[in-house]
């Protein structure tokens, strides 16, 4: 069933797709060999369809990516495209792909031609005047965001973009041409507009004729690219300074009076003379701009500002740790990546591929006791999906729709985050190093792809009621059964109120 590393496809064709066993020998396998790709292929019962699963490791690192086709009538389809090391949810993804047919509303396919749009094989123009030249996908790289905005806005366009560089992701909503809702990262509104329009980098994906009803970006779009190009000339200027995310700030002089500091900083002091100062103050040359931007204490862009204003009048010193270039004597040993995956699939359900409850609860302590060794934010979402057959009854989803539900999910989430199953039917997820309002944000992104078309095909949003409940350390509790037990509440309040999301910190205490 399985191919060799750039050999055609079509040798050791099957009737069955890869079982559990064979991903794990193609994810070694494209581990082994980074760049090359590693292909299973396979034909449906009845013949009419070829199935092909590609998978590669990117010479750079990060996941590898799954990408499974299908071949029917001539017409070549992109199944999915999957970034992962996490073999259980490829196999489920792979049999919820090849079960769905032409009555599956959720995820129809993407055709893909033999050859790459024109559009993509050239320069990109320099401008984009109408809708017929706007594409839906590409590299911010040839068509930079401003360039497609102002094509977007030049034909009124209305959808949902999506943008990704990295392990960084955002969502940009336009109606009638003009941005109304924007997230990135923990970010969301104007702020997060400005940062993503100082991306050089990534991919994007347009989808026309979807919209939320959110709107979180109020300033005029002129504006925002004026002060995005500021913030990208600051962060040039900063680079060339020196300041890396390893860097750490400290005073020129500590011994500087706090008249001649204000006098120095006065004019168009970013944020205001006190939250300059203090944020002044509080630099002593241990912490790192990393272990600030985590902190949470300083928005990404507030945080350019400040550190530009106070270099630029000489009151601040950028400082790097010394990298000793050695060659390492250790021969690395292998990793056994089966031995990693056979361990995960214990902890594991295999119809869902979520952790089971012990093993939540087990990771969740972990991550409690690095939240208290490394002072970083813990986050939880506790939730459930029913679906809603008249006023009162609430009936536990069908095992697809379950399936469909995670895989959405998984495809959110970082690798870092955990989900897992909780009490009865109900889900939970634990989100390291993640304060209540990246929390906020996340949850209400699962909402917004659970409900953006029929799980599975068979449950449409009218009929899909989600409650959600969302709690975190150090914010809301310092201790775990705590932690749990605001979050049950938060989701409880979440189903009473019908509202998909609340936050504990949103909950009016009860006098006793």
């Amino acid at each position: 069933m399985l191919n060799q590393p750039g050999i055609s496809s079509q040798t050791n064709q099957a009737i069955t797709p890869p079982d559990l066993a064979d991903l794990n020998k193609l994810l070694s396998q494209a581990l082994g060999r980074p760049g090359l790709h590693v292909k299973a292929c396979w034909f449906s019962t009845d013949k009419s369809s070829e199935f092909v699963l590609d998978v590669i490791s990117n010479t750079n690192g990060g996941d590898p990516k799954w990408q499974l086709y299908r071949t029917q009538f001539g017409a070549r389809a992109l199944l999915f495209d999957y970034p992962s090391c996490d073999v259980l949810l490829v196999h489920n993804a792979i049999g919820s792909a090849c079960s769905e047919t032409a009555q599956t509303r959720a995820k129809r396919p993407m055709i893909v031609p033999d050859t790459p749009p024109p559009f993509m094989n050239q320069a990109a123009p320099e401008s984009v005047t109408a809708a017929t030249d706007i594409p839906t996908t590409g590299d911010i790289a040839k068509l930079p965001l401003d360039r497609l905005l102002q094509g977007l806005k030049s034909a009124k366009m209305t959808g949902k973009l999506e943008l990704s560089a990295g392990p960084r992701t955002a969502l940009l909503f336009v109606k009638d041409g003009m941005p109304v809702d924007a997230t990135a990262d923990d970010t969301e509104g104007d702020e997060a507009l400005i940062e993503l329009l100082t991306w050089t980098s990534g991919k994007f994906v347009f989808e026309p004729r979807v919209l939320r009803n959110s709107h979180t970006v109020h300033q005029p779009i002129e504006s925002l690219v004026a002060q995005s190009k500021q913030l990208g000339e600051r962060n040039e200027y900063l680079a060339k300074a020196g300041m890396r995310t390893t860097s750490s700030l400290a005073h020129k002089d500590a011994s500087l009076p706090d008249s001649e500091f204000v006098q120095k900083v006065g004019l168009g002091a970013p944020g205001g003379i006190e939250e300059l100062t203090k944020f002044y103050w509080s630099l002593n040359g241990k912490q790192t701009i990393n272990e600030m931007l985590h902190s949470g204490m300083y928005p990404r862009m507030q945080l350019t500002n400040m550190i530009y204003h106070l270099l630029i009048n000489g009151l601040i010193k950028i400082t790097n740790p010394i990298v000793l270039e050695k060659k390492s004597p250790v021969h690395a040993r292998a990793i056994e990546h089966e031995a990693i995956q056979s361990v995960m699939m214990v902890l594991r359900r295999m119809e869902t591929g979520m952790f089971i409850y012990p093993a939540f609860l087990y990771f969740l302590e972990q991550e409690y006791f690095r939240c208290y060794r490394s002072k970083t934010p813990l986050s939880v979402i506790v939730f459930e999906m029913r679906m809603q057959s008249g006023d009162s009854v609430r009936e536990v989803l069908p095992s697809a729709a379950v399936l469909d539900a995670v895989l959405r999910i998984s495809q959110l989430k970082r690798h870092v985050d955990l989900l897992a199953h909780y009490d009865s039917f109900d889900y939970a997820l634990l989100l390291p190093n993640t304060k209540a309002n990246g929390a906020q944000i996340f949850a209400k992104r699962i909402v917004k792809s659970l409900t953006e078309s029929a799980l599975a095909g068979e449950v449409d949003s009218d009929k899909l009621s989600l409650a959600l409940g969302c709690a975190s350390m150090p914010e809301d509790f310092s201790d775990l059964g705590e932690l749990l037990g605001g979050a049950d509440m938060a989701m409880a309040h979440s189903r009473e109120n019908k509202k998909p999301v609340i936050m504990y910190r949103d909950i009016k205490p009860i006098s006793l």
